[in-house]
C-alpha cells in the first residue's frame, strides 16, 4: 500500500513538472509587442492601448548609448511640442500636488543657451510649489538633428561649477513609479557665494524607440531648492513624486 502511494506521488509531480514546463514554454513564446508598435497604437489612442496617454522612452543617458535603465513610461501629457510655446501649452498649471507660481521662461534666445546648446527649439523653464511650500524648477530642453549632442554634453554636473556652483554629490538613482522603477541621474551642488544647495534629478526623453537624432530628444531636469532645517533626502523624495505626476506609470516592455 505505501509503494502504491509513493509510485501515485511521483506520477503526480511529473505531470505537474510537465504542465510547468509547458506553461513558461508558452509564456516565453508569448510574442511582445513591437516597442514601435506599441508607442503608435497607445499614442493615437486605438483600442489596443490599455489606458489612455503618451508613451515615452527614458534613459540616462543619450541617444548614442542606451543603457540597461532604460524605461518605458506613460504620461497624460503630449510633450511632442516643436516650440517653447507648444511645450509650455501641453504642461498643465498643475501637476499633481504641485501647482505653478509665476511666468513661464522662454530661454531659447539666452546667449548661453544659444551658443552651448546650439539654438534649441523647446527651452522652457517653469516654477511649481507644493502645499508646503517647496519650490522646484522643471526645465525641458528640446532638439533634433546633429545639434541634440550638446544636450548630453552640457549636462548639469559640468555647467553648474561655470556659475559659482559646487558639485557635492553626483550618482544614478531609482525610484518607483508603479511597481517598476525609472532611473535619472542625481547631484547634490552648494553655490559658492549664497551657500544654497539644490538637489537635481534629469534624464532624457524620446518619442521613438529608435532614439533616431533626427526625431529628437528632450532633457527634463527637476532641481529643487532644500530649505534650511530639512533633509536633502526627503527633498529629493518629494522630486520623485513631482516626476510621478509626470510619468504615472510604466510600461512593461524590454528592448533586448
Amino acid at each position: 500500500m505505501l509503494e502504491t502511494r509513493r509510485r501515485f506521488l511521483v506520477i503526480i509531480l511529473l505531470l505537474l513538472a510537465g504542465a510547468t514546463i509547458v506553461w513558461a514554454e508558452q509564456l516565453a513564446l508569448r510574442p511582445r509587442l513591437p516597442a514601435a508598435r506599441m508607442a503608435e497604437e497607445i499614442n493615437s489612442g486605438t483600442p489596443q492601448a490599455a489606458e489612455p496617454g503618451f508613451v515615452y522612452f527614458v534613459d540616462v543617458e543619450g541617444w548614442y548609448r542606451i543603457t540597461p535603465y532604460e524605461v518605458v513610461v506613460r504620461s497624460p501629457y503630449d510633450l511632442k511640442g516643436t516650440s517653447t510655446a507648444q511645450m509650455a501649452q501641453a504642461l498643465p498649471p498643475a501637476i499633481g500636488q504641485w501647482h505653478q507660481v509665476g511666468p513661464d521662461e522662454d530661454l531659447s534666445q539666452d546667449p548661453a543657451v544659444v551658443e552651448l546648446l546650439k539654438n534649441p527649439p523647446v527651452c522652457l523653464r517653469r516654477s511649481y510649489q507644493d502645499p508646503s511650500g517647496l519650490y522646484l524648477s522643471l526645465t525641458i530642453v528640446g532638439h533634433k538633428g546633429e545639434d541634440s549632442t550638446q544636450l548630453f554634453y552640457h549636462t548639469p554636473e559640468l555647467c553648474y561649477p561655470h556659475f559659482e556652483w559646487q558639485v557635492l554629490a553626483r550618482s544614478r538613482e531609482s525610484a518607483l513609479l508603479d511597481d517598476r522603477p525609472m532611473s535619472a541621474q542625481y547631484m547634490l551642488a552648494r553655490h559658492n557665494g549664497t551657500g544654497e544647495e539644490q538637489t537635481v534629478l534629469y534624464f532624457y526623453v524620446w518619442n521613438d524607440p529608435k532614439r533616431d537624432p533626427e526625431l529628437g530628444v528632450l532633457s527634463v531636469r527637476v532641481s529643487l531648492t532644500i530649505p534650511p532645517g530639512e533633509s536633502e533626502s526627503a527633498v529629493r523624495a518629494r522630486g520623485w513624486d513631482f516626476i510621478r505626476g509626470l510619468f504615472p506609470a510604466t510600461v512593461l516592455w524590454n528592448r533586448f
